[in-house]
């Protein structure tokens, strides 16, 4: 049953446990260093930016919004006061790697957060995807996109794409914890296996072959009936690769076109309603 198909993972596996997807710290850095070099134009100081007082609000408007900041590196005019020198200047190394440069961002913009005091209530569940495994596999666990990042994971790099989930630790009632799982029954590959659905998750945890490693994120829940999502939040799209290459994976994303591409591929869609939405991302 493809209920029991999973992210597919390496042989290591990977602990579940509590924290932030981005780096403040890291982001202090790259906001006083090259390449992002942000307090070049701004200030080394956040707190005394030079373009505070403009409409787009300087750097604090960029205050756990990476979302702003990447939109006024690549759409000038559309978050800042005209055509800026974020986009002379960015826009040219942000689109040779633009994984890469998502990362920082996210960092520099919890950075900023921090130094604002603004509380972000939503975080990123980044996207990777090992190219000997054929496999995709997301996290919103600080220290796993850390060692998945800097190769402590070997064989994983980031697709470039993410949607955002609730910390468990923060999230309204109205929210819905998603169950993670662990097992090493395709060894060599072990792999990870999510759902929000608490159907899902009683009958998994039933399965000696599965490990439950806890309730990472939340989300909004989807409505069974036709899989529409709450307003405020977009689909999340869940798709199985019907066992292809002797071990299960799931793909879990909001791009349309990306779900589109894979079922071109052969995977299979799973959840609610005829599009096959397992969950609802926060915008």
């Amino acid at each position: 049953m493809s209920v029991f198909g999973a992210i597919a993972f390496a042989v290591i596996a990977i602990a579940a446990a509590g924290a932030q997807a981005q780096n403040a710290a890291n982001g202090a850095i790259l906001y006083r260093s090259f390449p992002a070099s942000c307090g070049d134009c701004h200030n080394p100081d956040a707190t005394k930016d030079q373009y505070r007082d403009t409409h787009s609000g300087g750097v604090r408007s960029g205050a756990n919004r990476p979302d702003l900041i990447i939109g006024a590196i690549t759409t000038p005019g559309a978050y800042t006061d005209g055509k800026t020198d974020m986009y002379d200047l960015l826009y040219p190394l942000y689109v040779q790697n633009t994984a890469q440069w998502d990362a920082m961002i996210a960092d520099i913009a919890a950075y900023l957060g921090q130094v604002f005091g603004v509380v972000s209530t939503t975080t990123a569940a980044i996207e990777y995807h090992h190219s000997a495994f054929d496999h995709y596999f997301v996290t919103a666990i600080a220290d796993e996109i850390a060692k998945l990042d800097n190769g402590t994971f070997s064989g994983w790099t980031r697709t470039g794409l993410s949607f955002n989930v609730y910390p468990s630790a923060a999230a309204s009632a109205e929210s819905a914890p998603v169950c993670r799982f662990f097992s090493t029954s395709f060894a060599p590959k072990s792999s990870h296996f999510y759902t929000p659905s608490l159907t899902e998750c009683t009958t998994v945890k039933g399965n000696p072959d599965w490990h439950f490693e806890g309730e990472v994120f939340n989300v909004a829940p989807a409505s069974l009936a036709d899989g529409s999502c709450p307003a405020g939040t977009i689909a999340v799209y869940r798709l199985y690769n019907n066992g292809h290459g002797d071990a299960p994976n799931h793909r879990y994303t909001v791009d349309a076109s990306m779900r589109a591409q894979m079922l071109a591929q052969g995977w299979i869609p799973e959840g609610y309603g005829t599009l096959g939405v397992i969950m609802c991302s926060p915008q």
